[in-house]
């Protein structure tokens, strides 16, 4: 008499327990609850966001649709994307991804920041890249401008020093002051028209003497949507406040300028980042986020809380929305450290 079973038998008894048990698993995840999925994609959300700010280095937010907001309530992630660099290595003017330069009178100084720099030291001279028709450059939602400038030794060392598509800027002050500006798009539409970009910017400036001539200076100007800034050397100087939109490029971006009032020096170490903000992050219809709810949280490069944004843990609470027009809330934890719970 046959004791036990063939390999074969053995094998089949093992397949009806696979689907056996994966048809009880989908029995038990179909289960799980609203809330549970609902709270499963915040969290998801928070922790991808935390963990492309510590895998790239830098700054990234989730925006929270809040209820009353115009938009549908949701979550948008906005990261900072480098859109191109520049180091100025030779006269070709040549950069990442693909962006050349052209220089009218411009030529290669050997004692650069780093390296080689470009020098637009002789009046006519200036540098000019076709970016307004490049998708990655869109100011819209915030920028991040970093470079290296080196202005020559006369009495009044001063002119623009950079201009982004004639929204974006920054120019070397008499003095040896540094202003940064840009150009808003205001909440009632004015102002629309590209052309019309000279006529209403935001600025923030330095005290006088931060950049002296035949000096290395290192300058950045930033924008997130919350606080225009700028910085010299590392130092942070003028801070201002503000949550308007950029308008678009309506031109090349320059350096210095064949005009009298163009920068006259050297520039090297030119990086220019922009925010981007992706699609929706889609919720369940019955799921909102109520207006107690921070409109957003900031990671920064170390995946943590980005403590100029947020000096303690952060709760964000969500609001499930009943038939009956009740609702029940849950939160989902967000420590310094960027952990989320």
């Amino acid at each position: 008499m046959q004791r036990g079973l063939t390999l074969l038998e053995l094998m089949l008894v093992m397949v009806v327990m696979g689907i056996v048990l994966g048809l009880g698993l989908g029995a038990f995840t179909a289960l799980e609850s609203p809330d549970n999925y609902a709270l499963s994609v915040v969290r998801s959300t928070l922790r991808a966001a935390s963990n492309q700010a510590l895998s790239r280095d830098s700054q990234a937010r989730v925006v929270f649709v809040r209820e009353g907001d115009p938009e549908t309530p949701g979550m948008l992630v906005s990261e900072l994307f480098t859109a191109g660099t520049w180091h100025f290595e030779d006269a070709g003017l040549q950069g990442a991804f693909g962006i050349n330069g052209t220089s009218i009178n411009g030529r290669v100084a050997d004692d650069g920041f780093i390296g080689s720099a470009l020098s637009l030291g002789v009046e006519g001279s200036e540098a000019r890249f076709d970016v307004a028709k490049d998708p990655a450059f869109d100011p819209t939602n915030g920028f991040v401008l970093e470079l290296a400038i080196r202005p020559i030794d006369h009495d009044q060392p001063s002119g623009h020093v950079l201009n982004l598509g004639r929204v974006v800027g920054i120019d070397l002050m008499p003095g040896g002051a540094v202003r940064g500006w840009f150009a808003p798009v205001f909440e009632d539409g004015e102002s629309q028209n590209p052309d019309a970009a000279i006529s209403s910017f935001l600025f923030v400036e330095t005290p006088p003497a931060i950049v002296k001539p035949g000096q290395w200076s290192r300058v950045r100007l930033t924008y997130d949507r919350r606080t225009l800034a700028i910085d010299v050397n590392g130092q942070p100087f003028e801070r201002l406040s503000a949550d308007l939109a950029v308008r678009q490029l309506a031109g090349d971006m320059v350096l210095s300028s064949r005009e009298r009032q163009g920068f006259r020096g050297d520039i090297d170490k030119l990086v220019t980042s922009f925010y981007l903000l992706s699609e929706p992050v889609p919720m369940p219809s019955d799921v909102i986020f109520p207006r107690q709810a921070p409109r957003e949280i900031v990671f920064d490069g170390s995946g943590g809380l980005d403590v100029l944004v947020h000096q303690t843990d952060v709760l964000v609470p969500v609001r499930f929305l009943d038939s009956t027009e009740g609702f029940h809330d849950a939160t989902v934890l967000v420590n310094l450290q960027g952990t989320v719970e």
